[in-house]
């Protein structure tokens, strides 16, 4: 009966470290396209900046309001007002 696993060949070091070469010229292709994008810039461009600054600005003072969130926890009513006032409930109700 055969194993259910299937052994593979492992791909040796030096395979990988070949193809690094290769990659350099990529990467430095990448940096130079990045950078030539970056110094050119779209009409549109100036457009997004100022509304990314509006919709900023407008986040800032919604979050000045404190609107929203978890609300504040009561402090509890001391235990001897609590008594207090089931006893004045239940003589109310015995009045009846």
């Amino acid at each position: 009966m055969k194993s259910r696993t299937n052994t593979r060949p492992h791909q040796s070091r030096s395979s990988t470290h070949a193809s690094r070469g290769t990659n350099d010229g990529a990467r430095e292709h990448y940096r130079r396209e990045k950078a030539r994008r970056a110094k050119t810039r779209g009409p549109d461009e100036e457009l997004l900046a100022a509304a990314k600054r509006e919709y900023l600005a407008l986040l800032e003072a919604e979050a000045a309001k404190g609107k929203g969130g978890r609300p504040k926890k009561k402090p509890a009513a001391p235990k001897h007002e609590i008594d207090a006032e089931n006893d004045a409930e239940s003589d109310e109700t015995e009045e009846e």
